[in-house]
């Protein structure tokens, strides 16, 4: 037989360091579990083994430990992260159906070791997994050691046998040992011989083959004087080193490892616990399901005429219940439930009027309906001229709202974390599901499952959110509403002139074949300019420009390394302006000239209410959040955003420093919040406070200096960071950042208070009770709790920020309906919104954006909006 032995400590510990840190619904860490599984399945998948065994160590003191109280003493012990990690793990494997084995008194290593030599000497073959090189020591016999090991974020195993071995080391693996009492290894604490590293240890082994050996001939020639007065001195550290680093192979074993039983999957109990870490790749790749959960509703019904429909429609009206509901994303079918009994309409059985009417009853608002991620429905509904109304919750609005972090709120992910129910795929969706040889009986008996989802979701969230007013009040007055101004928005896109973006595109691609040129000339020679590789050859070996960092690959070439250069030779900032240029022409002028809509001529990006973890919204296909502003001419990419026509006008208004008067408000700090009630320049103000000179006399490199503290200060900016960004020393940004705070008082206040609340309940929240999760503040690692320190204090300012201009949305849409206007909301960037306006409109709609903006919250820092018109986004961002 083929058993692989696994060493469960070594491989968990690499796994939980070499996977970003990840928590499941719970707030449960699974990095360590994730990374572990999926290096198992590798390894079964690669070795087919008979039998696994999983090795671990125990929390007690093993026989070495006992002898010498030094043994692994300097070794940290297991974060908390991971420890809570350990049983989970153990479960899962037991479920796998793997032995698990351990022994109070003994290490994994010794387990391993003794495993190995039992099955050896059974005549089976034993297949060694681990991430430390001390168990090459039994490779042999009919044992081989799959070592595995990180490197550059890459891991791989490579398989060791005596070959390899003997290949590698010049000696036999049982020699091993020898080595390290020669040298010693300091992450166990095992001293070796004082003063003998690898190379001497590695030589004197060679020469003599084994520790006893050199001892035996302390006289010879071969050994010089300076060693052997060390090996002399160190003579009782080697034996007592070789004594440590030597594996029991005789430890007593609670499992008979020739005789094990055969591995049974618990797929009920592997299926539940799989589920509730949200391994849902893994579900996938054992074939787990459980055909009842969740249940479908007892009694479903397919609505096949305009008769059944308006009798079902009633029957709905007439109980005055919540409806629930979940349509396919193309739209040709949905479901309703309502108690346990579902109703599914299919496209293909009605007409096309008969459709059309259908939806625009279904959406008129004479019923509540409860959806999930409705929004690009509502897009499509607005497409075919009806007007959406009735959605009364959305569950993947509310999901978000309580967990901002998760990252995605598809109903299969949002059914796996709030229920531990794994939803089975949506077969539905496929172009022909509905359609007799399609398996139509499936895809509505899955429509109607995926609708019962929606139904016990929406318990559970709305359950949570009754559970935190300021969040629930915060859900029904800003962000289902704000659903269908973004669908609105989404729907009537922004104009793009599309010869405008060719000709500017011309203009990018002469510029960028003139600086290829030079580019060429300077390097001496046509290379790839876009290859990081053949560009680290030219810069670094042709050149001789000072190499500042390498990758596995080669030299690095990032902007951040090419910067630090940019004053040694020509060719870095050619190559600089290349990539800036390359960016713009393929990122923006190609990629918009794809996605204008040729039925009318405009964009309709995406956009997006569940992405950032601060409330603030992102934009998607294209991403118009991202359009450049930093640069002259990523500015002109602005010209091609125009309006409609010569009768229309962008009107484009942008809150002036709104994160800054967040946090004056927040802070109440009397001195940023005179600044602003004043109307002064704050970054002005700052300096003038910070450096001790009246107003008149502030110099552009200090307001300059001053501004990249106000604007860092709140995401923890480092002296490091702010020596690097004004240009001077660490010690002068060190004490810079000490006059700001002195001066801010308030501040300095606010971000102790903000990271001392966080501690306290493991969240931030923001003016609006919107909340951000902060678990990164119990880790250990002080890069991760630095980080989590850093979030505490911005989230409560940005997330704030984002409330407000979320707010100035609603209030601006709104008026815009209600008065009658025939001016649109079309675009949201950041801090800054965008009206089309018909010219007659222009002046009276300006006035109402500007109100609204400043209106949208009452602060002690009061909100200003500056508003400015043009026929292109560029004129109108003023």
């Amino acid at each position: 037989m083929k058993i692989m032995v696994i060493d469960g400590n070594s491989i968990l510990n690499r796994a939980f360091y070499g996977v970003r840190l990840l928590t499941n619904h719970e707030g449960l860490y699974t990095n360590a579990i994730y990374g572990f599984l999926s290096t198992f399945f590798k390894l079964q998948d690669e070795e087919c083994p008979d039998r696994t065994i999983v090795c671990f160590d125990v929390r007690e003191k093993t026989f070495r430990h006992k002898k010498f109280d030094s043994y692994k003493a300097t070794r940290k012990g297991m974060p908390d992260e991971l420890a809570v990690q350990l049983p989970v793990m153990k479960d899962v494997l037991d479920k796998l159906g793997v032995t698990c084995c351990e022994q109070a008194g003994y290490e994994a290593d010794d387990l391993i070791g003794t495993i190995s030599r039992v099955l050896n000497e059974h005549g089976d073959e034993c297949v060694i997994v681990t991430g430390d090189r001390d168990s090459l020591q039994l490779v042999g016999g009919g044992t081989t050691v799959r070592l595995v090991t990180t490197k550059m974020g890459q891991t791989t195993t490579t398989r060791y046998d005596e070959a390899l071995f003997q290949e590698e080391y010049g000696f036999a693996p049982i020699h091993l040992i020898d080595l390290k009492a020669l040298m010693g290894d300091s992450s166990d604490n095992i001293s070796g011989v004082p003063g003998i590293g690898q190379k001497t240890a590695m030589n004197l082994l060679l020469r003599f083959g084994s520790l006893d050996a050199i001892y035996e001939n302390l006289d010879s020639p071969d050994i010089k004087k300076g060693v052997r007065d060390k090996l002399e001195a160190g003579a009782q550290s080697a034996r007592d080193s070789f004594w440590l680093a030597t594996i029991d192979r005789n430890a007593p074993l609670p499992i008979d490892p020739t005789a094990l039983s055969e591995e049974f999957i618990d797929e009920e109990g592997l299926y539940a616990l799989l589920t509730r870490l949200e391994f849902k790749s893994f579900i996938k790749r054992l074939g787990l399901t459980v055909d009842d959960v969740p249940e479908a509703p007892e009694s479903t019904l397919t609505i096949q005429t305009m008769d059944q429909f308006e009798a079902g429609l009633a029957q709905i009206k007439s109980c005055n219940d919540t409806v629930y509901l979940y349509m396919t994303a193309r739209q040709d079918a949905f479901c309703l439930l309502q108690g346990s009994q579902a109703f599914v309409y299919v496209e293909n059985d009605f007409s096309s009027d008969e459709w059309f009417e259908l939806l625009r009853r279904l959406f008129s608002g004479a019923v509540q309906l409860v959806a999930h991620d409705i929004k690009e429905s509502y897009v499509q509904l607005m497409a075919r001229c009806i007007w959406p109304e009735g959605v009364v919750f959305d569950t993947c609005l509310g999901a978000y709202l309580l967990n901002p972090a998760e990252g995605a709120y598809d109903l299969q992910r949002v059914t796996l974390s709030y229920l531990n129910l794994e939803l089975p795929d949506a077969a539905f969706e496929k172009e022909d599901a509905f359609s007799p040889l399609g398996g139509r009986e499936e895809a509505v008996r899955l429509l109607a499952r995926w609708t019962e989802a929606v139904k016990l979701v929406h318990d559970e969230i709305a359950k949570r959110l009754d559970e935190q007013p300021a969040l629930k009040k915060l859900y029904f007055d800003l962000e289902l509403p704000l659903m269908t101004v973004l669908a609105d928005m989404q729907h009537i896109g922004c104009k793009a002139d599309p010869q405008l973006l060719q000709e500017f595109g011309e203009q990018l691609d002469e510029r960028i074949e003139s600086l290829t040129e030079r580019i060429y000339a300077d390097a001496g020679g046509t290379f790839n300019i876009n290859s990081p590789k053949q560009l680290g050859e030219i810069l670094f070996e042709r050149l001789g420009l000072p190499v500042q960092k390498k990758t596995k690959s080669g030299y690095s070439t990032s902007a951040e390394v090419l910067e630090a250069i940019v004053g040694y030779h020509p060719i870095v900032g050619e190559v600089l302006e290349y990539r800036q240029l390359t960016k713009l022409k393929s990122t923006y002028v190609d990629g918009l000239l794809k996605v204008i809509d040729p039925k009318d001529g405009r964009i309709h990006s995406h956009f997006q209410q569940t992405v950032t973890a601060t409330g603030r919204l992102s934009s998607t296909d294209p991403n118009l959040q991202n359009i450049p502003v930093r640069t002259e001419l990523g500015r002109e990419l602005r010209r091609m955003f125009i309006a409609e026509d010569e009768q229309h006008v962008l009107i484009d208004a942008d809150y002036s420093q709104i994160e800054l008067r967040v946090l004056a408000h927040i802070a109440k700090d009397e001195a940023m919040l005179e600044a602003f009630r004043h109307g002064q320049d704050i970054h002005a103000a700052t300096a003038s406070k910070v450096y001790g000179v009246p107003p008149e006399e502030v110099t552009s490199q200090m307001r300059s200096s001053c501004k990249a503290v106000n604007f860092g200060i709140v995401y923890g900016i480092s002296d490091f960071a702010l020596a690097g960004d004004i240009g001077v020393t660490r010690k002068q940004a060190r004490e810079f950042i000490q006059s700001y705070l002195a001066t801010y008082p308030g501040v300095d206040r606010y971000m102790q208070e903000s990271k001392a609340f966080a501690k306290e309940h493991g969240y931030v929240e923001t003016l609006f009770g919107r909340r951000r999760y902060l678990p990164e503040l119990s880790s250990k690692s002080f890069a991760i709790r630095s980080f989590g320190e850093r979030v505490a204090m911005n989230t409560p300012i940005q997330g704030t920020a984002a409330d407000i201009i979320k707010i100035a949305m609603l209030r601006v849409w709104r008026r815009l309906r209600e008065e009658g206007y025939r001016s649109k909301l079309i675009l949201q960037v950041h801090d800054e919104l965008i009206l089309e306006a018909p010219l007659e409109e222009q002046e009276v709609v300006t006035k109402l954006l500007t109100e609204e903006m400043e209106g949208a919250i009452k602060m002690d820092a009061p909100l200003i909006a500056e508003a400015h018109t043009g026929h292109d986004w560029y004129t109108a961002k003023g």
